[in-house]
């Protein structure tokens, strides 16, 4: 049975940009876009979970949440239940999956992606995590502007250390709305084939006074031999540039005047030139790259069906204070 106790929530706000999905990978309710996280006042477990759901089996194989002001190392197990009812009530769920491991991206803004032990789920389940808090701590971000519907959850332990997700039910689960809290969390689940195709982060403002724009065209796949491009423009003309990569996840952490978004250690493609106006500077250059290519090309052989890529282009900028300049970032996983 649920005990009432007290409980203090505080808020925070944070914005992203957010890009529409070009595909069904991801299964989310979230609109991308958080805007305060919760935090449970007393020194014990918080477990908090959406509830989402799929027209056919799918395996899970990652799961994604954004964390808000929580420390970057602290212990976390994100877990994946089963819907034994089929009614939407997580007071009657299962653990179907988990993974014990690390908060990444505390208070960055941006999701952190972790992989678990593959298990299909069909119909309506449920993806969380479990933490040990305190009242100086918010991890479980929101997008407030995604109606509930009684589709976002938490419930507490009795203590540090006391949360088992074997069974959420047997500690009470009750909807964010009890609190007269608005929206649902940050989290995602990613099917065999990886993360939805989407922009995220936010780019660097060049010397030209232009916000450089990125767009994903196409389906990225290891057997298509093209037709995926990442397409930058209002770029600085007439420089140099490459698209980096990494297969370790997103960050947003400040770099050269604006944001590192992918997690090191970096792969890069070969040098691109941004093109454009041939006299003066302006912002006419741009960047095209053909990522389905690159697969075929056998460059990288770790870029095979299931991985999952975070992106960005960097390029030269002399004029600016820092002399680089940086788009938004493009997160994707690769279809066989």
């Amino acid at each position: 049975m649920f005990l009432p106790k007290p409980v203090l929530w505080s808020v925070f706000s944070l914005l992203v940009p957010f890009a529409r999905d070009a595909s069904a990978q991801t299964i989310k309710i979230d609109d991308g876009v958080p805007g305060y996280s919760l935090s449970y006042a007393l020194p014990e477990d918080l477990c908090w979970m959406n509830r989402l759901s799929v027209a056919t089996p799918t395996t899970i194989t990652s799961v994604e949440l954004m964390f808000g002001n929580v420390p970057t190392g602290r212990p976390v197990t994100i877990c994946v239940w089963r819907d034994l009812g089929g009614f939407g009530d997580p007071n009657q769920a299962l653990l179907l999956t988990s993974v014990q491991t690390q908060v990444k991206n505390g208070g960055q803004q941006t999701f952190a992606r972790y992989d678990v032990p593959p298990a299909v789920v069909n119909g309506s389940f449920f993806v969380g995590a479990v933490l040990s808090t305190n009242a100086n701590f918010d991890p479980a971000t929101m997008d407030p502007n995604t109606p509930n519907q009684g589709r976002a959850w938490f419930a507490t332990g009795w203590g540090p250390g006391t949360f088992d997700p074997t069974f959420p039910g047997a500690y009470g689960v009750n909807s964010v709305a009890t609190l007269g809290v608005a929206g649902v969390f940050m989290i995602r689940a990613n099917g065999s084939n990886g993360p939805t195709p989407e922009v995220f982060g936010a780019a660097k403002l060049n010397s030209a006074g232009c916000m450089p724009t990125l767009a994903l065209n196409g389906a990225p796949s290891a057997s298509s031999g093209s037709g995926f491009t990442l397409d930058a423009a209002q770029i600085v003309n007439q420089k140099a540039g490459l698209l980096f990569y990494s297969l370790h996840g997103r960050q947003n952490v400040p770099f050269g005047g604006g944001s590192l978004l992918v997690v090191p250690p970096l792969r890069r493609t070969p040098t691109l030139d941004s093109g454009g106006s041939s006299l003066g500077a302006d912002c006419s250059g741009s960047f095209h790259f053909d990522f389905n290519a690159w697969i075929a090309s056998g460059a990288d052989a770790a870029l095979l069906p299931g991985a999952t890529v975070d992106a960005q282009y960097w390029y030269r900028d002399p004029a600016a204070g820092f002399p680089i300049g940086l788009t938004a970032g493009a997160h994707f996983g690769i279809r066989p």
